[in-house]
This record gives C-alpha cells, structure tokens and sequence, in this order.
C-alpha cells in the first residue's frame, strides 16, 4: 500500500468515526437535553447536514445549552475535515490529472535491458545504457515513483517484477537481460519469474550479503554481485597499494600497454610540484593524462597546477613504466605494518579486513557495536574512540562507514588529529563524493558508481574501466573528427576526454601522437569521466 492510499484509508476512517460519534451524541441528546426522541436515521441527516455546512434541517432551534455546543462543535469539525480532505484527496486529484501515469506496459522494444527496480546503481548503468544505444525499462512497483520516472522521462513501466505477467508485459522474452535489485529475499522470486518467462535471457541479482549469493543462484541467476563486497575489496586495493609498489590495479588496453590510477602518499617527491617539474614521462615512460585534485579531473592539467597529497594521477604505459610511477608517488618513508586503521565493520569493512590480512597488512578496526572483529569499541566521529584505535600514529584510514554524513564529519575529525594521514572512504550516494574530498579525504569511491559500472560491464559484455577507478574507457568511433589530427580536433581540451589508443585495420596505435590523424574506419579508446566522455560523443560521435 503506497502512501497516498494509506493517507486516503486514514482520512476515512477518521470521518466514519467522527460522524458515528455525532450520530450517537445527537441522538441521545435530542432525547435527554431537548426532549424530542427521534429515529436514528434523522439524527444522521441533521449530523450530515451540519458538519458539509448545507443546513441544520428542521431541528433547529435547540434551546438545551448542552445541544448548541454540540451543534458548534460539530460545524467547526466539519470545516476541520473539509481542509483536511484538500491535501489528501483533491489536490492529489487534480495533480494527476495533469500529470502523466506510468503504463502498465510497454510496446515495441526489442534486445533491451529489464531493470526491476530504481536506485543510485541503476542510474549509472541506464547512463551506460544510452550512450551505447541501448534500450531499457525500469518494471516499478510504487505507482508514485513510476510515475516520476515517467515524467521525467524514463522508460519506465508500473507494475510488480515478482509477476509473470508484468514481465512479460515488459517484453522479457525479447530482452538481453534482466537486474534483479529489490532486495535479498525477493530477488530469487523475481528469477524465478523471469525464468518462467524467458529460460535463455541473462538475468543478474544484487545482494546486499554476500552469504545469500547461492540462493540467489539456485533461483536462476547467471551472475550474482555483492556490490559492499566488491566496494570493500576496490577500498582495500587501495590501501594494499599504500605499502606495496607492486599492487598496481591497471586495466590491460594492449599488450603491455594498461592505465591506471595512483594516489599520491604524504612524502612523495611529487607532492608540491607540477606535471612539468616533474619529468614524468622522461623518468618512467608513462604518460600522465589527468589528474584528479579533490575530486575534480582534468585532462589535461593546468600547467600550473601543483600536486599534493590528494592528488590521484593517470597515466598509461607500459607494466615497467606504471611500476617506476608508482614507485613515485610512494612515501619515501615508508609507512609501518600494522598503522591501517578501518572505520566501520559490515560488510564493506569485514571485507576490507579480510583483503588486509591476505596482504600480510596488521590492522585496528572501530565500530559502535561490540562483536569479536571489532578492535576498538566506538564511533569514528569522536577523538578519543579514534585516539585508542591508534590514529594518531596511522598511515592510512579506510572509512567503511554505511552514513555519508558520519563519514563526512569522521575525516573531519581524523584530519585534525593526524593531518598527514592517507584517507581512504566510501561514499554511498555519488553526490557526496565532493564533499567527502572537500572535507580532506584523499580517495573516494562511490557504492552507486561500482556496482552500476559492474552492471554495465557484465550487460554489455565489455570490460569499462575498473570498478575501483574514478574513469571509465568506451571504444567508439569518432566520425565527427575523421581528416583531423587530435590537436586539430582538440578533444582533450574541448571534452575533457584523452584518445589512449586507436585501432587502424587491425593495428593498435598506442599514445598516439598529437599530430595522428584520424581516418574513417578508426576505432578509438577513450577515457574520461561520464560527463567528458558525453561531451565527446556529443560532439564527435
């Protein structure tokens, strides 16, 4: 029962009592204060009468001081229930009357993407989506959320995804796959429907514990993520990377060519210079093509631009050359074993830990709920919680906390307490990301963006850039371009976007030079954020 019906059910209940109670007052009080008995159904009419305010009928006047204040009260209730009827019927009606209703089907969509249910993570994948030509539909089954994705313009279709007849009213049996992101326990019925209905589409189940995996695979489901999990190892990797040069996450474009992403530690030889004074290219061999300050990307950076110790850079290049980087942006004191310190012990935390301890890393845990795996019983907020779990002494912090503004007000405080500290956090929702830099954090993930770009890989059947990196990369031609050279066409500066590498009848050019010019038939691999990478569509594509 969605809000509005519960609010109607309420609002109807509460007039069939109050007026049941007039009734049996006015009746009783016509025979005892006025001595005029009368039958049940007149005291009804006069009670109608006089709460709608059309009239007082023929009982009127009461000369019983008792009848009039009844009588009074029961005409300032009635004006009391008619506002009340404003905002929980009318205005609901006459807003869906010029509102646009979900349909409960849709119509000429083939090789789509079912979506049951919307969120932060489906956002992401439907952005994927459309920018591949893919199409979608969201199966809702909250009428009011329906009907805003609707009027917002989202294929969207109201109806419940744990029906065989809804998902067929969503054309499954033409559709590639199906996400099933309800919750634990009625994604499997979802699967189970969606076999009914098409045995041979991809289907994909989200779930929140990693422990339910099997259920929801012996429901149907071809895929299962666990998107805390996969957040928590992507965290983890990031700080495994704080003590070992070797534990690069690079993403493989060509043989021996990847790119890759690489915090800079407080004591790197980079922190307070520019891409210019740094030689980078000429030192190592790989190529810078962006940086992240706070978690702004530019490609390329300002010249003027110094690096610190929340700067993220990256670059493409060889496997000896990204090692010799990253060697780079280590501290040149290396951090102690055992100075990591994780904040938040779900799911996202305990896996955390677990990739830790493979890695041979020691470490202290803080959680407000007291259980075996909790180092340091506490909230992440406070400094004396933070000063027991050894923060003061740490290198590096991984905030595993499930509130964004807990984490928010918890690298505040960290921050104060050891300014040189490397900050690892979550974000739940995308939009705290900024925030979560602005307040001193030195790298971000988002959960929405992870397990929406882990979606989107699995459904296209194509590798996007890392989960665990800020970037994600397309394979696309550029039409729009064809006769320019890259600095003719000026893409890094016109999108934000860089061209990492192009195919030219079965060669792969690596870096390619600012004077390459594009040619029909060119395949380009592109990276950049989903906002340069839109604008490189927009305006090459």
């Amino acid at each position: 029962m969605d809000r509005r019906t519960r609010l109607t059910v309420y609002y109807l209940a509460l007039v069939i009592s109050v007026l049941s109670g007039f009734v049996v007052l006015y009746n009783y009080g016509m025979a005892t204060w006025e001595g005029r008995p009368q039958p049940l159904y007149r005291s009804i009419e006069a009670v109608v009468q006089t709460v709608t305010t059309v009239g007082y009928g023929g009982d009127a006047p009461w000369s019983s001081p008792q009848m009039n204040y009844l009588v009074s009260l029961m005409a300032l209730s009635g004006l009391v229930l008619i506002f009340a009827a404003l905002p929980v019927l009318v205005v609901p009606l006459f807003e869906d009357a010029f509102r646009s209703s979900a349909p409960s089907s849709v119509r000429g969509i083939d090789d789509h993407v079912v979506l049951c249910n919307y969120g932060a993570r489906e956002e992401v994948l439907i952005d994927e989506l459309t920018e591949r030509g893919v199409e979608y539909v969201v199966v809702e089954s909250d009428r009011e959320v329906a009907n805003d994705l609707y009027t917002s313009g989202y294929t969207v279709m109201f109806g419940d995804p744990e029906s065989d007849a809804a998902l067929r009213r969503a054309r499954l049996e033409y559709a590639t796959a199906l996400i099933a992101n309800v919750d634990d326990e009625t994604n499997p019925s979802v699967l189970l429907s969606a076999r009914a209905v098409n045995p041979d589409v991809r289907t994909v189940s989200l779930t929140e514990d990693p422990n339910t995996a099997d259920y929801h695979r012996y429901a149907g489901a071809d895929d299962v993520l666990s998107p805390k999990q996969i957040l928590g190892e992507q965290l983890a990797g990031k700080a495994v990377g704080s003590f070992d040069p070797e534990a690069i996450e690079a993403i493989e474009i060509e043989e021996d060519f990847d790119i890759a992403e690489f915090p800079l530690q407080n004591g790197s030889e980079l922190i307070g210079r520019t891409l210019g004074e740094s030689d980078i290219f000429e030192r190592t061999g790989a190529a810078v093509i962006g940086v992240w300050f706070r978690g702004d990307f530019q490609s390329p950076p300002q010249p003027d631009a110094r690096f610190d110790a929340r700067s993220v850079l990256v670059a493409t290049g060889g496997e000896a050359a990204l090692d010799r980087l990253k060697a780079m942006t280590l501290s040149e004191g290396r951090h102690r074993r055992g100075d990591v310190v994780v904040a938040g012990m779900g799911v996202v935390g305990r896996t955390v830990t677990s990739v830790l301890s493979g890695a041979g890393i020691e470490y202290t845990t803080i959680d407000p709920a007291e259980r075996s795996t909790v180092d340091v019983v506490g909230d992440a907020t406070e400094r004396e919680a933070l000063r027991k779990a050894g923060i003061m002494n740490a290198g590096t912090v991984v905030l595993a906390l499930p509130d964004d503004t807990t984490a928010i007000f918890a690298t505040f405080a960290i921050r104060e307490l050891n300014p040189r500290i490397e900050i690892i956090a979550r974000a739940n929702e995308q939009e705290n990301v900024s925030k979560l830099y602005r307040a001193g954090a030195d790298y971000v993930l988002s959960l929405a963006a992870v397990s929406g770009r882990m979606l989107a890989s699995i459904v296209l059947d194509e590798e996007i850039l890392s989960p665990g990196t800020q970037l994600k990369l397309v394979r696309t031609t550029a039409p729009g371009a064809v006769g320019e050279s890259l600095a003719g066409a000026d893409i890094r500066n016109r999108t934000g976007c860089t061209v990492v590498a192009a195919e030219r009848n079965g060669n792969v050019v690596t870096n390619p030079e600012a004077s390459f010019v594009i040619e029909a038939g060119d395949e380009l691999v592109v990276a950049g954020t989903d906002e340069s990478i839109s604008r490189f569509q927009a305006a090459f594509v």
